[in-house]
């Protein structure tokens, strides 16, 4: 037994050692990027090879300007102008190199013509024709509905105005062309837009973006109008507690802004889906629209600096989170952006401050409630403001905050040891403003708070000890 027993242990170890010495295969390199794109397009430039992201990546994009990525990539691209531009990647790993190129065809980008034809007909009826009024030769045309993913038609440049056939579906259309055989990204919007209706039938309307409005420290649902629709009213509608299910919340007569604020939802706490539909003048309502749900941020402080988590917007295609921040009363400043996959984020500034934060997604055309344009340009989240946990921060002797929540009176109890020492406390609301301010040396304190709104503020006591912030709950 005790032979059988050595002779496995052996073949064991042989196994380990061949394995700790396996040699690196030789590193391939290959670049992967259309063969077409258009000036001023996001272009994406790929690696493809064995060499691992650790390896040393050398790119040359021919002058063109670097929109993201980094090391390995994949990386976004813009050239500005015309002309066959040559990619090319050096790869360095271990001892070994690799060298690659790729070269791209670079076109002007597609003039932008009008679209044509849309209108009223008949429920039951042929529908009726949209076109462009015009196109250009190796360019492709893409019709899209206004709600729809993907296209509903598309045409190859004649040099003439293209008809891309009669239509059915109510609802405003609009296109975009692209150099031929290029990347989805290098679209480009046509002039204006149409709209098909049918008589008879509420064509379903769209949510333009849900935004966080500062004014009232609410969520602010936006859409588009557009005249001719016989529009009574837009119905606002919000997903109650069970998934998929949606209330009425409110009306809008069809004469006033398109925008709704929510005073039923308290945007810190929970994000919120919203769907929208129409009432023309004879009652009859439109089928809901496809839902918006607004991004929701939360922020902590960390051992260094601020963590922040937030939803993924949800409504309409974005690539990029703008983060913004202030310290204490002072001005906003964007501090960093990442890309749309992103949901979490730290911030590694530390500051004996209040830091307050907001999360913002640009849209690629913005929204026009009063048929005006560039009216709301931005998404943003709620803001929301958080204390450091800095050396200055007085944690283990903190201040007592009761009864918590609080409707007409709030009482602040200091440790014992700051008797007779100057304290200067401020309440604030949870996007940083200042609400109340007030000093006193003594370790008991009774603060006023029913002029207060509603909802979660910051008290924050200041003394030559160091600095002690407390949340509470104003009902």
């Amino acid at each position: 037994m005790k032979k059988i027993f050595i002779f496995l242990l052996f073949i064991c170890f042989g196994f380990s050692t061949s394995s700790l010495y396996a040699e690196t295969d030789s590193i391939t390199c290959y670049i992967y990027m259309y063969n077409k794109a258009s000036v001023g397009c996001n272009c994406y430039v790929g690696y493809s090879g064995t060499a691992p992201s650790s390896a040393i990546y050398v790119w040359n994009f021919a002058g063109g300007v670097i929109v993201s990525g980094s090391g390995q990539g994949p990386y976004y691209i813009r050239w500005d102008t015309a002309g066959y531009k040559t990619v090319t990647v050096h790869v360095t790993y271990q001892g070994q190199d690799c060298n690659t190129s790729r070269t791209t065809h670079i076109i002007p980008a597609p003039l932008a013509y009008n679209v044509t034809g849309g209108g009223s007909y008949p429920n039951g009826g042929s529908g009726v024709p949209i076109g462009l009024s015009g196109s250009q030769l190796n360019y492709n045309y893409y019709l899209y509905k206004v709600g729809n993913t993907s296209s509903v038609a598309s045409m190859t440049g004649s040099g003439n105005a293209l008809n891309f056939g009669n239509f059915t579906a109510a609802g405003t259309y609009y296109c975009m062309g692209k150099v031929d055989s290029s990347s989805s990204s290098c679209l480009v919007y046509m002039h204006d837009s149409v709209t098909v209706t049918i008589s008879g039938y509420v064509p379903t309307p769209y949510i333009c973006m849900v935004t966080y409005d500062t004014a009232t420290q609410r969520n602010k649902v936006v859409w588009n109008k557009y005249p001719g629709l016989h529009i009574s009213h837009y119905n606002v509608y919000k997903q109650t507690t069970h998934e998929g299910s949606f209330i009425k919340i409110g009306q809008v007569p069809f004469a006033s802004f398109s925008t709704f604020v929510d005073t039923t939802t308290n945007p810190i706490m929970i994000a919120q889906k919203y769907e929208l539909s129409a009432t023309d003048s004879t009652n009859s309502e439109s089928l809901l629209s496809s839902y918006h749900k607004t991004c929701h941020l939360e922020v902590s402080p960390g051992v260094q600096g601020f963590n922040l988590i937030w939803n993924q917007y949800e409504g309409f295609t974005f690539y990029t989170y703008r983060i913004h921040r202030k310290l204490n009363n002072g001005p906003w400043e964007l501090t960093d952006s990442v890309a749309s996959d992103q949901v979490s984020y730290t911030d590694p500034y530390v500051t004996s401050g209040l830091m307050t934060y907001y999360i913002a997604v640009t849209r690629t055309y913005p929204c026009n409630p009063s048929l005006k344009s560039g009216e709301y340009e931005s998404v943003v989240s709620n803001t929301m403001t958080s204390a450091p946990l800095g050396i200055d921060e007085v944690n283990s002797k903190g201040i007592a905050v009761y009864p918590n929540p609080a409707r007409e009176r709030l009482n602040l109890l200091f440790p014992a040891s700051q008797g007779n020492v100057l304290t200067c406390i401020g309440v604030y609301s949870m996007d940083g403003r200042k609400f109340l301010e007030q000093s006193s040396t003594q370790a008991r304190l009774e603060v006023d708070i029913s002029a207060l709104p509603a909802g979660m503020y910051f008290v924050r006591a200041v003394s030559k000890d160091g600095t002690r912030t407390e949340k509470f709950v104003k009902d």
